[in-house]
């Protein structure tokens, strides 16, 4: 299986193929696309650790993606089983409680240009990149 971890950027970080039972850390309540050997592609919240050889997906909430402002708290599970699995992307910080917008789209975000000159909040600002290259 291979797994794909994203800034919020889209620039890869990480990239790997391996046993999902061999992973070192789990992108829990991050923003993943699943794809299986058919194809098909499941796009959610990781939810939690894997159970029963099935990988337990928060697919989609009730979200209004205008506002993105949640409309209950019902939340639509798909249960994807780990040997059907062909690919596993996820975006790093994307759980709205980092302060991304809450969307049930697999999206990255726009980088963020500052000038230093334009505001003086950022002049003493430190320059270097902490992005991957």
């Amino acid at each position: 299986m291979k797994f794909i971890q994203y800034n919020l950027t889209g620039d890869v970080v990480e990239e790997y193929s391996t046993d999902i039972s061999k992973w070192s850390a789990y992108p829990l309540g991050e923003k993943v696309r699943i794809t299986t050997i058919t194809g098909k592609e499941y796009v959610g919240f990781w939810n939690t650790f894997i159970m029963d050889h099935q990988l337990p997906t928060e697919i989609k909430v009730d979200l209004d993606e205008e506002t993105g402002e949640l409309r209950s708290n019902k939340d639509i599970a798909d249960y994807v089983p780990v040997k059907e699995i062909a690919k596993v992307e996820a975006i790093l910080h994307s759980n709205p409680r980092w302060g991304t917008r809450a969307t049930n789209e697999f999206v990255f975000a726009k980088p963020v240009k500052i000038d230093p000159e334009i505001s003086s909040f950022f002049k003493n600002w430190p320059q270097k990149s902490t992005q991957p290259k």
